[in-house]
């Protein structure tokens, strides 16, 4: 079950970055996206799948938060990168709504550095 849900689950991690880089493109060049499918149904449909996906492999390898510091660690910078994310795209001045994406980009680095290394100082 793993050896599916993993490939999905990196699948859904880099469509989502994907489509949060052109969401916050087209920011950064000031012409939002308007189109409601493509602005909040497939980026939430396919951040829902990746986040199912990631607790689905969690559970199933018997891993906690609680007890894995590098699995807590990805969760506080997810919840980190939620609300970058939140900032980026929706925060009223264009400076911070950049600021916010360019820090969202680095903890979204960090997330995938702390997946990989398995630790949550994954460049020590």
């Amino acid at each position: 079950m793993i050896s599916v849900l993993l490939p999905v689950h990196v699948g859904c991690a880099l469509v989502s970055i994907s489509m949060f880089v052109w969401r916050g493109g087209a920011m950064w060049i000031r012409r939002p996206i308007t189109h409601p499918f493509l602005r909040r149904t497939l980026p939430d449909s396919v951040d829902t799948l990746f986040l199912l996906t990631g607790v689905m492999m969690a559970y199933l390898l018997g891993v906690s938060p609680l007890e894995a510091d590098w699995l807590a660690a990805k969760l506080v910078g997810l919840l980190i990168y939620t609300l970058l994310g939140f900032v980026a795209l929706r925060s009223g001045n264009i400076v911070v709504k950049r600021s916010g994406f360019i820090a969202a980009l680095c903890v979204f680095a960090y997330i995938v550095a702390v997946a990989h290394a398995r630790s949550p100082l994954p460049w020590v």
